[in-house]
């Protein structure tokens, strides 16, 4: 019996910490499903989205006004090194064309990993919601900093204009 499908397709996702890498990682992964299909004896087609996601341009300066609040509101918060993690999201596309703050607040045990039952959990509890209300009370704090205080707009800007990625 032929247990082969006469037709598959998959959605991929592929990432890399910068657009340049990004285009070489994606001829790497073609050339990976191209072999792939040789080998069965496939026919293989494929498309692009399109889709790209930006790294995130991190702007120091809006963070730690950020954490400042965090700590207020009796959060311990780190800022952490941008370059030891990544991921895909359009927060990356915003952030090239402003300052933007992509925050990481805990709702759970370091040793929940996000997208999993266990945060789905975590972000439904009690202690999920009050670090979204702790965030959101931050980040409203943050606003006011930048808006009553014209030195901490101006900083923000020009790191903002200094900065590459």
């Amino acid at each position: 019996p032929n247990i082969i499908p006469g037709y598959s397709a998959a959605r991929f996702i592929v990432r890399a910490e910068s657009l340049e890498s990004l285009e070489e990682i994606k001829h790497k992964v073609l050339h990976c499903f191209t072999g792939a299909a040789t080998a069965a004896g496939a026919r293989l087609k494929h498309k692009w989205t399109g889709i790209n996601y930006a790294p995130l341009k991190n702007n120091f300066t809006l963070a730690d006004l950020f954490v400042k609040n965090m700590r207020v509101l009796g959060r311990k918060t780190v800022l952490v090194d941008p370059t030891q993690r990544f991921g895909s999201t359009d927060m990356g596309n915003v952030s090239q064309v402003l300052p933007g703050l992509h925050a990481f607040v805990s709702i759970a045990s370091k040793r929940t990993s996000v997208h999993s039952p266990a945060f789905t959990k975590a972000a439904k509890s009690n202690r999920g919601f009050k670090g979204m209300e702790d965030a959101a009370k931050a980040l409203g704090m943050t606003a006011v900093d930048i808006l009553a205080i014209p030195e901490n707009l101006i900083r923000i800007r020009e790191e903002f204009q200094q900065s590459s990625t």
